[in-house]
């Protein structure tokens, strides 16, 4: 009868514990696909026509956030002057054209999204002459942008370590 209770009371303590990790291990910084409101492929804009990072994301060097594309930065070239030209035909330029005219945002959603207590300048980081891809991977080789890193602390403080970098 002691075993059986020992056994019980093992058992259900690794179903608690197995429960609490994968509820962490799914939390914010778990990798994961995230379906977006139109399928921004990052290996054709970056990669195929490699037009650098800051020409979308242009408030990474002056700002804490990198800056999530307006629908007018993506009209700046495949709605010039009003008329659907580059990749006119494409499912995702076509959204484009809709959402531009109808003057409302992409409703993009955050794939890198830190808890409030998470203190990460972009601005610092660029400047310091770090590569986008040191944190957010190849993305000129994805089709679908996914989660790379898991900016953990840990991670993130071995990265100043390796660098000799300030950590406050």
């Amino acid at each position: 009868m002691v075993r059986r209770r020992g056994a019980l009371i093992g058992a259900a303590a690794a179903v608690v514990v197995a429960a609490v990790a994968g509820a962490f291990i799914a939390g914010p910084f778990a990798p994961r696909r995230i379906e977006q409101p139109i399928a921004f492929p990052h290996d054709i804009h970056a990669g195929t026509n490699q037009i650098p990072c800051m020409y979308c994301h242009n408030t990474a060097d002056r700002s804490r956030a990198a800056g999530i594309p307006s629908v007018q930065v993506c009209a700046g070239c495949h709605i010039p002057g009003g008329q659907p030209l580059v990749a006119a035909d494409r499912p995702g330029v076509r959204q484009l054209v809709a959402y531009w005219q109808q003057q409302r945002p992409i409703p993009w959603v955050r794939i890198y999204d830190l808890p409030d207590h998470a203190h990460f300048p972009h601005n610092r980081h660029v400047n310091a002459g770090l590569e986008c891809q040191q944190c957010h991977g190849p993305v000129e080789t994805m089709a679908e942008i996914e989660k790379y890193s898991s900016l953990r602390m840990g991670w993130c403080v071995d990265c100043h370590r390796e660098r000799g970098a300030r950590t406050d």
